[in-house]
Parts: structure tokens; C-alpha cells; sequence
């Protein structure tokens, strides 16, 4: 399977249509996804991590190096955070997501939550 084929996948396992992964991406219509979607337009890593985002999943599922669609928790960084991920490579990028998954299974043992 494909990166694109995954994308379609979970778009429509999400019910969401090409428009609303259009609006989620901040495309202004569906025709960017349509040409992602059939494999004629590449896409950057910072895109594929857009994607992985606005689908609940990992870059590393979309890319086919995970066969588990983990979806990620609820996080919402800083504009600092967003900008110096540009600067992150795929690696470091999956450590950041592992430590996150990390503190919150941590958490879960101890019978917190994140609404405490």
C-alpha cells in the first residue's frame, strides 16, 4: 500500500470527505487532494506530517514504516514548537511522539488524566 493509498484509507475511514481534508491541510478545495490521492502530486515530510495530523495517525503509518495507525493524543504546542519542528528530522520528529506516548501511559498507571 501506497502513502497515498493510506491517506485515501483513513480520509474515508474518518468519514471525512476530500473537501474536509482539503480545509484540515488549509488547501481552498479538494483538487490538491484528488491529485495527492491518486499519486500524481509528491509531498514534502513537513506535509506528511500535516496529513498524519489532520488523519490521527503517525508519519511513520502514512509512510508505511508502521503498521500501527496509533492516533496522537490531544497536544496543542506552541507557535516556538510548530516552527522548530520544521527543523526536526523523521527521527527526532517519532522520539518526540514516543516520549509524549511515554509520559501519558505514565500518567494513566498512576489514575491521572489530562482533565486533572
Amino acid at each position: 500500500m501506497t502513502i497515498y493509498e493510506r491517506i485515501r484509507g483513513l480520509r474515508i475511514s474518518k468519514g471525512m470527505t476530500q473537501d474536509d481534508l482539503a480545509h484540515a491541510m488549509g488547501y481552498k478545495d479538494r483538487s490538491m487532494i484528488t491529485k495527492i490521492e491518486s499519486g500524481k502530486v509528491d509531498i514534502s515530510q513537513s506535509k506528511i506530517i500535516e496529513f498524519a495530523k489532520a488523519l490521527g495517525t503517525t508519519p511513520g503509518y502514512l509512510m508505511g514504516w508502521s503498521k500501527q495507525k496509533r492516533e496522537f493524543t490531544v497536544f496543542v504546542p506552541s507557535p516556538d514548537f510548530v516552527k522548530m519542528t520544521k527543523y526536526m528530522t523523521q527521527e527526532d520528529y517519532e522520539n518526540v511522539v514516543k516520549a509524549f506516548e511515554r509520559a501519558y501511559e505514565r500518567m494513566k498507571e498512576l489514575g491521572e488524566s489530562l482533565d486533572d
